[in-house]
Formats: structure tokens, C-alpha cells, sequence
């Protein structure tokens, strides 16, 4: 029958097409105007990246180096996971922060992977920290610009948002507005915020606590993106998540606040490009 030389045709064409597109390394840019960011501020780069995971993309993560670099971002944020919790060797991730902080400083949090094997995530801070590295763990970080600066906040919540102490996903802790007052402190309105959290679930929270913007990742951009509809599946093991990919806004306190979401970098995806995200920002 002509049906099955068809269809093993087909099968051989989607194999190679998602191999190719695994190694595919794409930068995708946005401007966004802000009425409350100093002016000092307008024009500054953000290059945002997250969950690493396993990829190195050529020898010693040389194109995803040359892509940054050719950014000449200002400030760089890592959103969690740089590697997998099966990985034990980690000098070549200090190699690549080290490399990313000679292009531009960088901030750094932590994401499910890293809190699965907590005493190897500290051993590493404790390598990243003397380069240079800023690793915000229910911390924040101030940028200046003139006499005018901007608070950079990261929050860890712990593995238990993630993942039950049984392995599953069910019933998980939501994020609340005063959990996330506990541990990272109350924050200015009166000045810019930036808020770096490795999960967007939470996004109503981190609108009504104070983030002008919030980068995060986790969601691998749904790994599956299908037309018209987005992303496929979250890492908890649900179908459709709220935000996976791109640009998010919620008005609170009388301003509009925005999640940007990047699908990382990491991981087996279909249709669904690994990606460098580059925000300029601009005040309105």
C-alpha cells in the first residue's frame, strides 16, 4: 500500500526537522516604555535567559556566547535552572557565567533544578560569587545609572512549590502576596521594580506586591507551541499553562505590570525555538 512508504516518509522528515530545530538558537527582542523608569534608565538593555539545563550549543557554549555578545546588553539575568539535577559537573556553567559577566554584569537566580540538590547549588554560588556573579536568594540588587537607580529583586520559594516530597505535582502550594512580603520585604512603588522568579504562575502576586516587570522561565515555552493556541504542556505535568511564552500585563495599583517569559534555552521543545530574549527599555 502507498500509505505506509507515505508515512515513513513523513516520520523520517519530522525526526530531522525537530533535530534541527532543537539546535536552532534564536534572539527574540522587545521594547517596552514605562512611565514610572527614570529617564537615565531609557534605552538600557536587559538580556534575559533561563533554564539552561543541558545544552551547550557548540564547543564550550561558543554561539550562545557570540549571540549575547553581539546584544552589547547592559545588565544580563539568568532565571533558574542552569543545569539539570542529574548533572554533577558543573565547571563548564562557572566557565559560561564567567564568560557572561565579561559581556555585561549578571544576575542570577535559582530554579527547581538547582533547590532538587541543594548542597551542589551552594557549592557552585560559592564558585560564582568571587567572579562577579550577583546571586539574588530572597535578595535584591540596586542599579545606578547617574545619581538614579532601580531595585532588582530575586526570590527563591523553595522545592516545595515545584514538586511534592512524593515526586508529584498535585495539590502544590499557591504563592501568596505575604509569603512573598516575607521573603523578599516590601517593595518601593514609588520606584521602578524588577522582580526575577523562576515561576510565572504567581504573576497576580507579583503584579499586587509591586513588580514593574518580572522575568521568568520554568515553562520551557510549553514545550510544544501549536499555532493560534501556544504552549503545550508545563513542567507539572499540565496541559495549556497561563504563561509560557512572551509578554504579559496585569494593571495593579494603578499602573500597568508586565511578566516577560522567556522558553529558554534547555530541553526538547517542537516548534518552539530555544531562545535569548532582549528587552530595551524605555521610559514613556
Amino acid at each position: 500500500m502507498i500509505l505506509i512508504p507515505i508515512a515513513g516518509v513523513l516520520a523520517v522528515v519530522t525526526g530531522v526537522y525537530c533535530i534541527v530545530h532543537n539546535k536552532c538558537l534564536v534572539v527574540n527582542r522587545y521594547e517596552i516604555a514605562f512611565d514610572n523608569l527614570p529617564k537615565t534608565f531609557s534605552g538600557k538593555k536587559i538580556l534575559h535567559l533561563s533554564d539552561l539545563h543541558k545544552k551547550t550549543f557548540g564547543n564550550d557554549y561558543e554561539r550562545l556566547i557570540k549571540k549575547s555578545h553581539a546584544e552589547k546588553p547592559d545588565y544580563i539575568f539568568f532565571t533558574g535552572d542552569l543545569y539539570s539535577r542529574t548533572e554533577t559537573e558543573l565547571e563548564g556553567k562557572v566557565r559560561l557565567m564567567d564568560r557572561l559577566r565579561q559581556i555585561a554584569p549578571v544576575y542570577y537566580i535559582i530554579g527547581n533544578h538547582e533547590l532538587d540538590h541543594i548542597e551542589r547549588t551552594e557549592k557552585l554560588i560559592r564558585q560564582l560569587e568571587p567572579l562577579g556573579i550577583h546571586v539574588l536568594r530572597n535578595s535584591k540588587a540596586r542599579l545606578f545609572s547617574g545619581a538614579d537607580y532601580i531595585d532588582v529583586y530575586g526570590v527563591d520559594f523553595g522545592l516545595q512549590y515545584f514538586v511534592n516530597a512524593d515526586g508529584g505535582y498535585s495539590h502544590l502550594p499557591e504563592v501568596t502576596e505575604e509569603h512573598l512580603h516575607k521573603l523578599i520585604g516590601e517593595a518601593d512603588n514609588s520606584k521602578f521594580n524588577i522582580l526575577l522568579a523562576h515561576t510565572p504562575f504567581p504573576f497576580e502576586c507579583y503584579a499586587k506586591w509591586g513588580a514593574d516587570i518580572t522575568f521568568s522561565g520554568h515553562c520551557h515555552g510549553g514545550v510544544v507551541r501549536l499555532p493560534f493556541i501556544g504552549g503545550l504542556l508545563s513542567p507539572e505535568r499540565k496541559f495549556f499553562p497561563k504563561y509560557s511564552k512572551g509578554i504579559y500585563e496585569k494593571y495593579e495599583n494603578g499602573r500597568v505590570r508586565r511578566m516577560l517569559v522567556s522558553a529558554g534555552l534547555g530541553k526538547f521543545r517542537v516548534n518552539n525555538p530555544a531562545e535569548i530574549v532582549v528587552l530595551t527599555m524605555k521610559s514613556s
